[in-house]
């Protein structure tokens, strides 16, 4: 577990390099806001397509060689995109880090088959807190190398690069495929009969993640350029606020939803994440000045830290053995396209009803699916 970890957090200190800088670096390439938020889009497209593939693929051939071949494409990717030519070349090169993106599913679905379903949140969590470790270096550093004045977009762009390689070399040598399906193969007729018994419930676990992607995409993809309009707030401003969403996302991740987990379940864990990402982005546009953004960005984090490991652990304790590596793909999937129509919808709205509109319309989309969690958990319980 430790050696995914490690991987994890360097691929992920790449990947906070690179969201806080992208939209400066594409704005210099003469991008409009909705193109910015359709260049978030174009990345999750190609990950829509791809990681069902990625994570059937790694049932068959196993979790580490896909890890391996994902971590790689990565590391390229940046290359790619440090040395992008224009604004097409940017966006070519997100659409190869999204084909390439497959080691986030298949990570997930390597936790689930190293830990008993009892701790699967609390695994799923620490992977998570790898995300938040990354986004408190990684933003950091991009916000510091990119400079002021005239911004150095190349050399952490490069940074992020070597971060992947570094995430590659110890997935390559350290990580050791995990012990799987120990037990005898199920017929034919038993994995169909299996598969038919969870979909509804998958179907509904895959559906609410699609909605909480949806909603953080849309915020994401115009929080920088809003911060630069409101709050004349420039890339390296923003990096420093964004490192501490990851502080808070790793105690969250990292600490409480291990704590938590075994005491409320995961159902209520999502219920009360909704809840707090409804109120974060509703209070998000109200602050006028950029240490008020404190509250609704600590918000943010503790919800998508709370609902984001629960829902994959849900979703993996769901789904069988044989089909784990698919069905976290699917999800995986539903989060894509979250970030696809997310950021569509939040540059539609950030250009034509007002810039605090992407936040308000996450906020009442949210309402109706803490009634849904909150039906699905009662349902789980029953």
């Amino acid at each position: 577990m430790l050696p995914l970890f490690f991987a994890a957090l360097a691929n992920v200190v790449g990947l906070g390099v690179i969201v806080p800088l992208l939209p400066f670096y594409a704005e210099g390439a003469g991008a409009s806001p909705q193109q910015i938020a359709w260049l978030f889009a174009i990345f999750s497209g190609a990950q829509f397509l791809t990681a069902p593939l990625w994570g059937r693929l790694s049932d068959r051939i196993g979790r580490k060689p896909v890890i391996v071949i994902s971590l790689l494409g990565t590391a390229l990717g940046y290359v790619w995109l440090a040395f992008a030519d224009g604004l097409a070349g940017i966006f070519l090169a997100r659409a190869f880090s999204g084909v390439m993106n497959g080691w986030l599913a298949t990570s997930q679905a390597y936790v689930a088959d190293v830990t008993p379903p009892e701790g699967r949140a609390k695994g799923m969590g620490m992977l998570g807190a790898a995300f938040g470790i990354g986004f408190i270096i990684g933003p950091a550093l991009g916000g510091y190398l990119v400079g002021g004045g005239t911004p150095d977009f190349e050399l952490p762009i490069l940074l992020a690069a070597g971060s992947s390689g570094l995430a590659l070399a110890v997935a390559l040598f350290a990580l050791e495929e995990p012990q799987r399906h120990g037990a005898a193969a199920p017929t034919e007729s038993l994995k169909i009969a299996g598969i038919a018994r969870v979909v509804p419930i998958l179907a509904v676990m895959i559906g609410l993640n699609f909605g909480i992607f949806f909603v953080f995409a849309g915020m994401e993809s115009t929080f920088a350029v809003w911060c630069g309009q409101a709050l004349a707030m420039g890339p390296r401003d923003v990096g420093y606020y964004l490192s501490f969403a990851g502080v808070v996302g790793v105690v969250v991740q990292g600490w409480l939803v291990g704590k938590l987990a075994p005491r409320v379940g995961e159902g209520w864990l999502v219920t009360a994440g909704l809840v707090a990402l409804a109120a974060a982005l509703a209070l998000l546009p109200t602050s006028t000045s950029p240490p008020m953004l404190l509250t609704p960005i600590a918000l943010l984090s503790l919800g998508f830290g709370l609902a984001t490991p629960a829902l994959v652990s849900l979703v993996s304790r769901t789904a069988s053995e044989d089909i784990r590596g698919g069905a976290l793909g699917v999800s995986q999937s539903a989060q894509s396209l979250g970030r696809i129509l997310g950021p569509a919808w939040a540059g539609f709205a950030f250009a034509s009803f007002g810039r605090d509109w992407p936040f308000f319309s996450g906020a009442l989309i949210l309402l109706p699916l803490v009634a849904v969690a909150a039906a699905m958990t009662r349902r789980l319980r029953a």
